[in-house]
């Protein structure tokens, strides 16, 4: 019987979370329909899409991996399979680890900004668990949810 999870907290400078890495029995690569509730992108973007920072894209390129995205407008995304998951997951694991984009690095934390730092606790096994992990070792994770969120920002700032 699985343990009940607890609401996602943070005491101490500890949050109850623990990445189960390759021990998880889901999967972030997809099909994931992105964590939207009740919102809607004037974007026109599709919650489930990967959509890729400058840094994001020239990584993959740089890394000849070139093939797994696509350019849409002006900006680069992950290209999807026909079942929703991301092009990179290969044989149940990220064939672009090293190079993954920001967004993938970030999950399952996300800054709102009404509330700040969030995290996908329905989406993550690892969220609301036994183990906890100080913030200041998730550094790799809440840098990567400021990237994304300054990109998206930044392509806000360029039309208006």
């Amino acid at each position: 019987m699985e343990a009940k999870k607890e609401k996602v907290r943070m005491e101490n400078g500890e949050i109850n979370f623990s990445c189960l890495v390759s021990d998880c029995p889901s999967s972030c690569c997809g099909p994931f329909g992105g964590v939207h509730g009740n919102l809607d992108s004037l974007n026109n973007i599709d919650f489930g899409e990967i959509s890729l920072t400058t840094n994001d894209s020239n990584k993959i390129i740089s890394s000849g991996h070139a093939r797994l995205i696509e350019l849409v407008g002006e900006n680069y995304r992950m290209k999807l399979n026909s079942d929703g998951s991301c092009s990179a997951f290969i044989d149940g694991k990220c064939s672009i680890h090293s190079s993954k984009p920001s967004i993938c690095r970030a999950f399952p934390f996300y800054v709102d900004m009404f509330v700040g730092l969030c995290v996908a606790s329905g989406s993550c096994p690892g969220c609301g668990g036994d183990g906890w992990t100080k913030l200041k070792d998730l550094t790799e994770e809440i840098s990567a949810a400021k990237e994304i969120y300054n990109f998206w920002l930044e392509n806000l700032s360029d039309q208006t």
